[in-house]
């Protein structure tokens, strides 16, 4: 155990290191040495040793871990204030969960890091639930501080914000609405979750809109997307749901959930099948493409199709679960991420690493902390404004 905590302080522990640490706070018979080895980081990092105030610090800090990191995990909680307990941060970090990260390296290898809490005064938040929603009639309502309950009315549909980050259209005659035309935009560093009037569940990402009626008709359900968007589409074999692409694709289903990345600064636009059955068709050369659950259709700007058979699902929807996925990914395609979420412009002041990355990272973090993670890995950053300054 003594072992363990002094690797964890130096940044040495393995995954299953770190997870062993946590566990021994469960064990009564382990309190008084973990007491002991918390008090002794204190005296020997600090000049102005007071043990009675590190006593009753470590008695709280021990306490909060042990009650509060399988409930809190990957979150930072802040005890206290004082400016002493910012040079603990390595054991403070203990309470909040931890981050491992692997950087793959030249020669294969991978290298495990401890992302520590951040200290920074002034940070650039995590993303939230924001949008804006657009009415047919060109009137705007800003969803995150619209109050909970019925926002507006289409026809005979009726808009509900039913808690915060979710909007619900709920119609009563699907024939009556057809014209009313809405448009849910997010920021970047937004998300939002939609529920249409056909039951059918659409989540947003960062940068992300999608154009839909406010109940559907006809032989059709049709709706419009930009960014990256994931659907859960409702079953009705008679009125097919059809997702158009930036006027570059379009994507035809009966019932089935797949996830569609269309980023206008990515080389492809990417459609990834859960499960159903979904038609891929690229509108330049009237080319398609039917994939299987698992599997990924790529168009790129030339209008060619490449089927991936084996997608990552997980690496795709990880956005949607609160986490960024980053396995095989290189420098500038996580930071494309990063930058939509952090809602920062990516600035690289020499040439662009070919680092690439395996890991994943909690969406809740803050940007000086992401940025910690990244130095762990010998990329370094520095924030000017709304610009994340890759250094040369």
């Amino acid at each position: 155990m003594e072992e363990i905590f002094k690797k964890y302080l130096d940044d040495q522990c393995s995954p299953d290191e770190v997870r062993t640490l946590l566990a021994y706070f469960n064990y009564p018979e382990n309190e008084a040495q973990l007491k002991r080895l918390i008090l002794d980081y204190f005296e020997a990092i600090e000049t102005d040793y007071d043990e009675t105030q590190h006593q009753t610090a470590t008695d709280k800090i021990f306490t909060s871990i042990k009650r509060k990191h399988d409930a809190q995990k990957g979150k930072i909680i802040p005890l206290y204030r004082k400016n002493w307990i910012r040079i603990a941060a390595a054991i403070i970090l203990l309470i909040g969960g931890y981050f491992i990260y692997n950087s793959i390296n030249g020669n294969g290898t991978t290298k495990p890091v401890i992302a520590k809490t951040d200290t920074a005064n002034h940070e650039i938040g995590p993303g939230g639930n924001k949008a804006i929603l657009t009415l047919a009639d060109g009137s705007t309502i800003n969803l995150e501080s619209a109050v909970n309950g019925t926002i507006s009315k289409q026809g005979n549909t009726t808009l509900l914000k039913i808690v915060d980050g979710q909007l619900s259209y709920r119609s009563s005659n699907e024939k009556t609405a057809q014209n009313f035309h809405n448009t849910v935009t997010t920021p970047r560093g937004g998300q939002y979750q939609i529920t249409l009037s056909d039951g059918s569940k659409v989540w947003l990402n960062a940068a992300s809109s999608i154009d839909f009626p406010a109940a559907f008709a006809g032989n059709e359900r049709i709706v419009k997307i930009t960014g990256e968007v994931y659907f859960e589409v409702a079953k009705n074999a008679s009125m097919p749901f059809k997702v158009k692409i930036a006027g570059k694709g379009e994507v035809e289903v009966l019932g089935t959930h797949f996830n569609i990345n269309a980023y206008s600064d990515e080389p492809a636009i990417k459609t990834t099948l859960l499960e159903g059955s979904v038609k891929v068709s690229g509108l330049i050369h009237d080319n398609s493409r039917i994939i299987k659950p698992g599997e990924q259709a790529q168009l790129n700007a030339n209008d060619q199709f490449n089927v991936n058979k084996q997608a990552n699902v997980e690496q795709v929807i990880a956005w949607k679960h609160g986490t960024f996925n980053f396995e095989n990914a290189d420098l500038e395609m996580a930071l494309r991420q990063i930058a939509r979420w952090y809602d920062v412009d990516i600035i690289f002041e020499g040439s662009v690493s070919k680092k690439q990355f395996n890991g994943e990272m909690q969406r809740d973090l803050s940007l000086s902390r992401v940025i910690k993670l990244f130095e762990k890995n010998d990329v370094y950053c520095r924030i000017e404004g709304k610009k994340l300054i890759v250094i040369k």
